[in-house]
């Protein structure tokens, strides 16, 4: 199911999201600039707990189906 945002929920939600945005880019900016990881151990990083959200949102999505069968 989809929930629409209220219009004037959008500004508040946009900045919310360009907040975290800058905050991750500045995180990441020093951990590679102080030589904590490199940016391609940052972009690895970021690969796999993508690909570990996504097993997650379709192994909820499969039991979703699978209870709405009944079994």
């Amino acid at each position: 199911m989809v929930t629409l945002l209220d219009p004037r929920q959008v500004g508040p939600f946009e900045k919310l999201i360009l907040s975290h945005a800058v905050q991750r880019e500045a995180l990441t900016g020093l951990l590679v600039d102080k030589k904590i990881l490199t940016e391609e151990e940052f972009l690895e990083m970021v690969k796999t707990v993508n690909l570990e959200m996504k097993k997650k949102r379709e192994s909820k999505i499969l039991r979703l189906v699978y209870n709405a069968d009944g079994r």
